[in-house]
């Protein structure tokens, strides 16, 4: 085993340690407020980016081997950059819960949500204040944010769908249209004006 390998297996055991560690108190501080608040509205939103989280995890964990070495190295020595990835993975799962909520996407792979009634509407609480229709939603929500923090690009190029969608019905782009070729009668062509050369006189 030449030098290299064994530098590279030597980080890759560090990183993962670190990914261990930062998994396990990250995860660790959400259980607690989640037992804390498990009758709040904050529940719900708590177990979406622990999931995002986790999934952000094996997804790195997973990509550790196709790193090049300077990224390796960037790893090994930035505690900052081993938690960064699931932090983005639990922004990017509460983010698709939002827009689940927001019923910006329609599948029958989606959970459902009711409103808990009208206390709180009209304030921003109020968008925790809802539930799945049934086990089988909730089970949907945690596999979905799951696979948000496991993705990243999953949740970005939905977002990127809404942003062509939104430009593309901006007002300004419907009062410029495409100039389209005009087509040109062969009749029209013969009846113009002919002009005769004159013979010098």
């Amino acid at each position: 085993m030449d030098k290299t390998t064994s530098r590279t297996t030597r980080m890759l055991a560090t990183i993962s340690e670190r990914l261990f560690y930062a998994l396990a108190a990250l995860a660790t501080i959400l259980l607690t407020v989640s037992w804390f608040a498990r009758d709040s509205e904050v529940i719900v939103p708590a177990l979406v980016i622990l999931c995002g989280i986790i999934g952000a995890f094996v997804g790195l964990q997973r990509r550790l081997k196709g790193l090049t070495l300077e990224d390796l190295e960037l790893l090994e020595f930035s505690w900052l950059q081993i938690c960064l990835s699931p932090l983005v993975g639990g922004i990017l799962a509460m983010l698709l819960y939002i827009l689940m909520l927001g019923d910006f996407l329609h599948s029958p792979l989606l959970p459902v949500f009711v409103g808990d009634g009208e206390k709180g509407v009209g304030r921003f609480i109020a968008i925790f204040r809802q539930h799945a229709v049934g086990y089988q939603d909730y089970a949907k929500l945690f596999v979905w944010s799951f696979i948000a923090g496991y993705s990243e690009h999953f949740v970005t190029d939905v977002l990127g769908r809404f942003e062509g969608q939104a430009v593309g019905k901006h007002p300004q782009n419907e009062l410029r249209p495409e100039r389209q070729p005009t087509e040109v009668n062969r009749d029209d062509l013969d009846r113009r004006p002919r002009v005769v050369p004159s013979d010098g006189n």
